[in-house]
């Protein structure tokens, strides 16, 4: 049993290493010999474990995918009403704080997607369970009438995945045009405009003001 968490461990290590690695190079720049030193061990003994080096960045990958969807989903937990729900997810879905590595690492394995069914299935799984967390807080909105959607809960919470993907691909890139602020003035705007409430993006470590406007 002992030896068998050890080895979990060492993969936990090992994948996290290649987040890091990837967040930090792109995946052009992954070789076993750079996750080496960044987990501080051996070529060898990344190799004893992954023998292939595709097999371990679709490990990272499959990890980026999880941590990051249940980060999310955890921000909507609770007993909260529909708009600080929203507010919630749209902050969540911009590039910072402790998902930024994330949200790097999903950025550039995205660019790989087309070319690659394993990255492509796991890009489409992320994004389906997001629009999935957007069109639950939606559907509540909409039954207990906070809001009026101008158009189908699914179809606003693609359009709010889409939004927050294109904005994170130029936050991602250093855009000069497009600040964090500025993407989240969009985002409310947006949001303004498909529930007819003012939702502005929410710090869910922060007490919710609660305080929107029809």
């Amino acid at each position: 049993m002992a030896r068998r968490k050890d080895q979990a461990a060492r993969r936990e290590h090992l994948i996290a290493a290649t987040l890091t690695v990837i967040a930090r190079h792109g995946l052009n720049g992954v070789t076993m010999k750079n996750i080496a030193e960044e987990a501080g061990i051996s070529p060898r003994l990344v190799a004893y474990y992954y023998p292939e080096l595709d097999g371990l960045v679709e490990a990272a990958h499959q990890a980026a995918t999880d941590r990051y969807y249940w980060s999310r989903h955890q921000v909507v937990e609770g007993e909260l009403s529909p708009v600080e729900k929203l507010g919630r997810l749209m902050y969540s879905g911009l590039p910072r704080g402790e998902d930024l590595l994330l949200s790097q690492v999903l950025d550039e394995i995205s660019v790989s997607a087309s070319r690659s069914p394993m990255h492509a299935t796991l890009m489409t799984l992320l994004f389906d369970r997001e629009v999935s967390l957007y069109t639950a807080v939606l559907e509540v909105g909409r039954a207990t009438q906070v809001f009026t959607l101008a158009d189908s809960a699914e179809a606003i919470a693609r359009n709010f995945v889409a939004l927050e993907d294109a904005f994170g691909l130029h936050l991602l890139a250093h855009n000069s045009s497009l600040s964090l602020e500025q993407a989240e003035a969009q985002l409310a705007s947006y949001a303004w405009a498909a529930t007819g409430v003012r939702v502005l993006p929410t710090d869910p470590n922060l007490p919710s003001p609660a305080k929107n406007q029809a």
